[in-house]
């Protein structure tokens, strides 16, 4: 099970890099992010992509039921 992460992580790496090689290079420099998202733990909702944002635009907060 957890080899086939290890999989599915360098295939996802593997399809970055292919887009746009310095993908991970422009991602490491870009943690600043303008916003704070808190939000539920539900895995089916990732924040940067339904809010339109790269990774590092958006700092998520995530807990149980949306709570504060």
């Amino acid at each position: 099970m957890i080899e086939d992460l290890f999989i599915r992580n360098k295939m996802w790496s593997d399809e970055r890099k292919a887009e746009r090689v310095d993908y991970f290079q422009r991602l490491s420099n870009l943690q600043n992010p303008e916003y704070l998202w808190i939000g539920c733990s539900d895995s089916r909702v990732p924040a940067n992509v339904i809010a339109g944002l790269e990774p590092g635009e958006v700092f998520v907060h995530r807990n149980v039921a949306n709570l504060i």
